[in-house]
């Protein structure tokens, strides 16, 4: 009879098993629920488990279990068919007769998940050491599953953060799995200092494998959101850059809900200005440069920005009503000169609900008269000009533009020019030499919006007119439903912005509406009507009333909110700065984890406690870089060892340790004394052991003293 501890630690390594193997079955799932009923698979898993629990504990042998475990599932299906003729000879129909059907349509797959997990639990109750093989088939069977997401496109879970989590938790799973399965079998060589070692370095494995996936992810889903969108942390943003790539995919999810008064041909909602340009990046936010930015996050409270006073502009209201895309993102017509964010509902259905007021232009009344090129500073010039020396792209715009000598019809000529000359298509193809941009204007001729923006963007450029690209949404203004639109994930769009001098940036959209043959995408068939009408009544039951957030910074009532506001805007930039702030966070933790013991000893008033202190100080540092205590060494022997092998002086201190924690006596003298011993460890420490090392050693989570201050 193993002791109870022996038997509680089983059956949690049990429980452990078990939970994973139905994570894989759940994932399974959830590729295929249109084939699969989890119901079924769920219960087929359940007797698995019993079956093989229950041989385990008869002590059948592998042969006759194996055979058991064969004929149970038809034998439960013999069974089932005798309820379900009995059913119909008591209930005739249709639904009687479809019962025999149904349950066979699920038997295949179920009679999979219940074979995978009676052969797992059957031999990690047999045998100890099949954890090791387990974990192993257990992570092939995982990349199985997850194989449709090799091109890092997420489908079985609504955010690559989910999935990063989930993965991570099977890894840390899998790996107590291990620890635990290995002190099933050596008890006596697993101990607590183990167990924390092991977390302490299980925690930066993770933070690494999130990083990486997430980041694999976000390049990914910038493929498939037209080489513009981008997952954050937990939710979806525009990418502040824009590359062209060979393929894209494309995505119906509904992101937000607009609403303005008024008609117009089509509304761009510019999400990003991105005016640097360099040959090996595209396009590209550049903070601090240029002219005529846009905010990028959306204030806590109503903010007016300047207003640039350009002429023939409008005042255009709009409202935004955010699903899906990360609820810190600014959406605006240019310019927006207020944005007031509104305190959302209770059981609200959308993240954010904010209002803008922007100066738009209406008509082209304005830039059709512009026929000298505005003035602009000479430096903002060659910064908006910037083209990268490409000179087939300038000669096809001088060949585009012809004669025409008029500010505006250069560049309307170069719209028309890429519309009408040029494809729509998902699919631009890949480029022999690795330009892609070329590849589109003088190759294939087909591509997506990144690449008519890129090209207007930079013809325009290569003629000295200052352009620029946008990222945001498009529109279209046949989808309004009572002043709503429903924007898509598809609906991403990239446009390009011209400056016009006293009339500001125009928007000017080259993107053909002509599809390439033998594409296989599909057009936007109109909003969600059912889903859309569900919003806009929740919208119109609670916007009577509907206040703007109240700025607490200026509210005159107790610092209280204003230590709260302020607490939440800082943990609001850890959160955006998480690639920073966990790191930091994790080196802090091991910092203070090792070295918090040993401060507050030195502060302490009793000198032993100061001088064992002051030991566990030295002893820290020598685990850092590998110089430990071994198994069965003593205090003296491992001061001895490491002051021969490393040169490094430890036997003083730890004379001063033992007579510390043992001596009959220890007066000032005693304590100068070690003070004086660990300053020699420490000239020695440093001596013998590069700082490199140092510093790695300050952060090694493992070898930690057992020796209290």
């Amino acid at each position: 009879m193993r002791p109870r501890h022996e038997q509680v630690q089983a059956g949690f390594l049990f429980l452990v098993r078990t939970l994973v193997l139905y994570f894989l079955l759940l994932n399974s799932f959830f590729q295929l629920r249109e084939l699969l009923d989890l119901v079924f698979l769920s219960c087929a898993f359940l007797v698995a488990v019993l079956a093989g629990l229950w041989m385990e504990k008869a002590r059948l042998r592998i042969l006759p279990a194996l055979a058991l475990a064969a004929l149970l599932p038809f034998a439960l299906r013999a069974l089932f068919f005798l309820v379900f003729r009995l059913q119909r000879a008591l209930a005739p129909g249709p639904a009687t007769d479809f019962l025999f059907f149904i349950f066979d349509s699920s038997f295949l797959p179920g009679l999979a998940a219940y074979g995978i997990a009676w052969l797992f639990t059957f031999l990690a109750l047999r045998h100890r050491a099949f954890a090791v093989v387990e974990v192993g088939l257990n992570s092939l069977l995982l990349l199985l599953v997850f194989w449709t997401q090799a091109g890092y496109r997420v489908t079985v879970y609504p955010h690559p953060s989910i999935l990063a989590w989930v993965l991570a938790l099977f890894v840390v799973a899998e790996l107590f799995v291990l620890l635990l399965a290995r002190r099933d079998r050596e008890p006596e060589r697993i101990d607590a200092r183990a167990v924390l070692g092991f977390a302490w370095v299980v925690v930066p494995l993770v933070l690494v494998f999130l990083l990486f996936l997430l980041g694999k992810y976000s390049e990914g889903a910038v493929k498939a959101g037209g080489g513009l969108m981008k997952p954050t942390l937990f939710r979806f943003d525009f990418a502040p850059y824009v590359r062209l790539e060979s393929e894209i995919r494309t995505s119906d999810e509904t992101v937000l809900l607009f609403r303005t008064e008024g008609k117009a041909e089509r509304f761009l909602l510019r999400r990003f200005v991105l005016s640097g340009y360099a040959p090996d990046r595209g396009f590209f936010m550049d903070p601090g440069k240029g002219i005529d930015g846009q905010e990028s996050i959306v204030p806590d409270a109503p903010e007016t920005f300047p207003d640039p006073g350009y002429r023939g502009r409008e005042p255009l209201a709009q409202e935004y009503f955010f699903l899906t895309i990360d609820p810190s993102s600014l959406i605006a017509v240019n310019y927006p000169v207020r944005v007031a964010p509104l305190k959302n509902w209770k059981s609200s259905s959308f993240l954010r609900v904010y209002r803008v007021d922007s100066m738009s232009i209406r008509s082209l009344s304005g830039p059709e008269s512009v026929a000298r090129q505005p003035p602009l500073p000479a430096g903002l010039v060659s910064y908006y000009t910037n083209e990268g020396n490409d000179g087939e792209i300038k000669a096809l715009a001088l060949q585009v533009v012809g004669d025409r000598t008029g500010y505006y019809d250069r560049v309307a000529a170069i719209e028309r020019y890429l519309k009408g000359n040029y494809l729509y298509s998902l699919k631009p193809g890949i480029a022999a030499d690795g330009n892609q941009l070329h590849h589109f204007l003088f190759e294939s001729k087909k591509g997506y919006c990144s690449y008519f923006a890129f090209a207007m963007a930079l013809m325009c450029r290569s003629l000295g007119i200052p352009a620029r690209v946008s990222v945001g949404f498009f529109v279209d203004p046949q989808s309004e439903v009572l002043n709503f639109y429903e924007v898509r994930a598809f609906q991403a769009h990239a446009w390009v912005e011209v400056y016009f001098g006293d009339i500001g940036w125009v928007e000017f959209d080259p993107t053909s509406e002509i599809p390439a043959p033998g594409e296989d995408f599909s057009p936007f068939l109109g909003p969600d009507r059912e889903r859309m009408a569900k919003l806009i009544r929740e919208i119109l039951e609670n916007q009577t009333g509907q206040e703007e957030q109240r700025d607490l910074r200026e509210a005159p009532s107790s610092p209280a909110p204003r230590l709260g506001d302020r607490i939440g805007r800082i943990a609001l930039l850890v959160a955006r700065l998480w690639y920073i702030t966990l790191p930091a966070l994790y080196a802090l933790f091991l910092l203070a984890a090792k070295l918090l013991p040993s401060g507050l000893g030195l502060l302490a008033r009793d000198r032993r406690r100061r001088a064992r202190a002051l030991y566990r100080l030295c002893l820290v540092r020598c685990a850092g870089v590998g110089l430990a205590r071994r198994a069965a060494e003593s205090r003296l022997e491992h001061a001895s060892r490491i002051e021969g092998e490393r040169g490094v002086r430890f036997a003083g201190m730890t004379d001063a340790f033992l007579r510390a924690a043992f001596g009959d006596r220890f007066d000032a003298g005693d304590l100068d004394s070690a003070r004086k011993a660990c300053a020699a460890f420490l000239a020695s420490f440093r001596k013998a052991v590069p700082w490199p090392l140092r510093i790695l050693g300050a952060l090694n989570p493992l070898g930690l003293p057992s020796v209290r201050p």
